[in-house]
């Protein structure tokens, strides 16, 4: 439970005090009075304050002397003065110590409670920009390519070339080679970084809610649109839009994605105003968009459109090197340092993968979550086919063993994740080597991916 925010006031008016604390005091603003410089010392160095509100003439001194005190102990509290004498040295004084307001006595109290109201608000305001900030620093701290293989060093060469122009990037790939990695690492270097990354799997979005959700909608454009809402092309605005899973874009989103690009404006579902949009495109498939394209399935004017800059990922499996380098840098990530042993690399660098980064960040993931005792960390075991049985067991009950103690959802997520790797990233033929629908499969990669 988070504490009330607090209010000082520092004025020898009792009766003006009382009157403010009866006014604004109650469970989310706690009202603390102080009668003069004396009384008001001891309660600035014991505890910060959001708001004070201090005259400027008390009987042991001016008000003015406790600004260092207040802002030492809370340097984005809001201080406002009042003085029953106005004049406009007064008001520059005031402003050059820190405050944020004045008010001239004797004070209406509908005004004080709009200026204190007021400077709660900057607070919260100020708090959730802060937030924002360390988010996106969080954000731009993650995102870096890991790993000293060629290609991979071609590859963070070209990310550099692209982040420093507004070009349309192209990121290919099988599923959990780090696509949206790229996407994040292009526009955290770029111009647009202090804007919105807006990312969104389009094989994740229900067919129905799709236009909706990429250009918006206005209300009562179809059931169940109670209001309007802009889409994520418009939430986008001045940042960098990430689409993944862009093969999956039925022919008639092909068609409006184009006009969107070359024009630069969208219209929302059921208006007629046209709204011009800036943001920068970065899309991702697994799939091939060149066959795409020769078998009619995706708009070979959409694809030259898309594929400016083209960054190819290569499947961790061609890259084993730096399977150590990744595995260590994502055990940081989930919180330990926890020692792999130099058999246990040996072993990660010598399985295939298929699920690429992401099965190997669920492998030490899973690892973490049930590792005991101050041992090494042996994610090998959680491998199919590991060694979490008896040696003597049998290849297929090992197999079985990897898996034993696991949710079910965790152990259909790796599933679906190696039959979508063999399949290239084709959903109708992973679908129908898993024995379920495409819709179904849709569904459940919605459900496991990363959120």
């Amino acid at each position: 439970m988070t504490s009330p925010r607090a209010l000082l006031v520092v004025d020898d008016d009792r009766l003006f005090g009382e009157a403010v604390r009866e006014d604004l005091g109650g469970r989310e603003l706690e009202v603390v009075l102080a009668c003069s410089l004396a009384d008001a010392l001891p309660l600035c160095r014991e505890r910060p304050f959001d708001v004070v509100l201090l005259d400027q003439h008390l009987p042991d001194g001016a008000g003015a002397g406790l600004c260092p005190e207040i802002l030492a102990t809370n340097e984005r509290a809001k201080i406002i003065f009042a003085t029953a004498y106005p004049s406009f040295g007064n008001v520059v004084e005031a402003l050059r110590l820190g405050a944020v307001d004045y008010l001239s006595k004797p004070c209406d109290p509908r005004q004080v409670r709009l200026v204190v109201e007021r400077c709660l608000a900057t607070l919260d305001l100020e708090r959730a920009c802060g937030m924002t900030r360390r988010r996106k620093a969080d954000e731009a701290g993650g995102a870096v390519l890991i790993g000293s293989d060629t290609t991979l060093a071609e590859v963070a060469a070209v990310v550099d070339a692209a982040a420093s122009t507004d070009a349309t990037v192209l990121v290919t790939g099988e599923t959990g080679t780090g696509k949206g990695l790229v996407a994040r690492a292009i526009h955290y270097r770029s111009v647009r970084r202090d804007r919105e990354l807006v990312a969104v799997n389009c094989a994740a979005l229900p067919e129905s809610l799709v236009e909706a959700e990429l250009f918006g909608h206005e209300r009562g454009a179809f059931t169940g649109a109670t209001a309007s809402r802009e889409g994520l092309f418009e939430m986008a605005e001045g940042g960098t839009l990430f689409l993944d899973e862009i093969a999956e874009m039925t022919p008639a989103l092909q068609t409006r994605l184009l006009q969107v690009l070359e024009e630069k404006i969208v219209r929302r579902v059921g208006g007629r105003t046209p709204r011009r949009v800036d943001f920068r495109l970065i899309a991702a498939t697994n799939a091939d968009l060149g066959s795409a394209v020769a078998e009619r399935r995706f708009r070979s004017d959409l694809f030259y459109r898309l594929d400016v800059i083209r960054i190819e990922l290569p499947p961790l499996r061609q890259r084993r090197a730096d399977v150590p380098a990744l595995a260590r840098h994502l055990l940081r990530g989930l919180g330990t340092e926890g020692s792999l042993p130099e058999a246990e690399l040996s072993r990660l660098s010598a399985y295939d993968w298929p699920g690429n980064i992401r099965e190997l960040r669920n492998v030490l993931e899973r690892t973490v979550l049930l590792h005991r005792g101050p041992g090494p960390l042996m994610p090998s075991r959680f491998l199919p086919g590991g060694s979490v049985s008896p040696p003597a067991a049998a290849p297929d009950q090992a197999a079985a063993s990897a898996w034993a103690g696991l949710p079910l959802a965790e152990v259909e997520a790796h599933h679906i994740a190696v039959e979508l790797a063999r399949a290239g990233g084709n959903l109708t033929r992973a679908a129908r080597s898993l024995g379920i629908s495409v819709s179904t499969l849709r569904r459940k990669v919605s459900e496991t991916a990363p959120k």
